[in-house]
């Protein structure tokens, strides 16, 4: 083993520079304690760093659930078993629809048409009555951000419907809440 020289280390340090890179500094402590020392590797020229890119928040896809309200309508026809004068029962199917639009949390837009129908039935007199039924929504359409396509919206619900009907022609006009998913390509 080799005697450690402390005072030519000591040397070796107190007159390097503070701006020696490490490798120059552990060369400098190298040869003071008689280790060989071979050249120093030539410097490398590092790149300059790239530009930092901003995308616009419309490039960021943002896949996720939807909610929104539409005001469905529809009409069809129901008639009163019991005549104009008489009681009876009245039911009939009812097609209900909407388009909803719908702005997705990275800029996309979409007109969403919802449609279903709905079985309603009721107790009647004299030609009219309460009718109820549950209707099933559902609807979907492509999502556009600025002209590019980017993605896809569904939505759906259900809504129920208690509404008097007087004569024939039920004309339904309902609020109903929507949830769907917002999948982006």
């Amino acid at each position: 083993m080799r005697p450690i020289h402390l005072l030519g280390l000591v040397a070796a340090l107190a007159v390097s520079p503070a701006a020696a890179s490490p490798l120059e500094s552990a060369m400098s402590m190298a040869a003071a304690l008689g280790a060989p020392v071979s050249a120093p590797p030539a410097p490398t020229a590092t790149p300059a760093a790239a530009p930092a890119m901003r995308a616009s928040a419309s490039a960021f896809s943002a896949s996720g659930p939807l909610s929104e309200y539409a005001n469905v309508t529809g009409s069809g026809f129901l008639q009163c078993s019991g005549g104009p004068v008489g009681v009876g029962s009245m039911s009939g199917w009812v097609t209900l629809s909407a388009n909803v639009s719908v702005t997705t949390d990275d800029g996309g837009q979409a007109t969403v048409p919802v449609s279903g129908t709905v079985f309603l039935s009721g107790n009647c007199q004299n030609g009219g009555g309460f009718v109820s039924g549950n209707a099933s929504l559902s609807g979907s359409a492509a999502v556009y951000n600025n002209g590019r396509y980017v993605g896809d919206a569904s939505l759906s619900g259900t809504v129920f419907i208690n509404q008097y009907v007087q004569g024939s022609y039920a004309w339904i006009n309902q609020n109903v809440s929507l949830s769907g998913e917002y999948t982006a390509n």
